[in-house]
């Protein structure tokens, strides 16, 4: 995904949280994860992914 449709989707996304609530923290958060793709949000979701052990 390049820069722009990040942007882009980061854009549409304000815009709908904008027409239904006052600008919510989580839309800010998701706009900050999508644009930048931090490093910690990929690890998370992969240890997430991975299997726990057997109980």
């Amino acid at each position: 995904m390049n820069k722009k449709k990040r942007i882009l989707i980061c854009a549409l996304i304000l815009l709908l949280d904008l027409a239904v609530f006052f600008l919510p923290l989580t839309a800010i958060f998701l706009v900050y994860v999508i644009w930048q793709n931090p490093p910690w949000v990929r690890e998370f979701l992969q240890q997430l992914d991975r299997p726990g052990p057997s109980a």
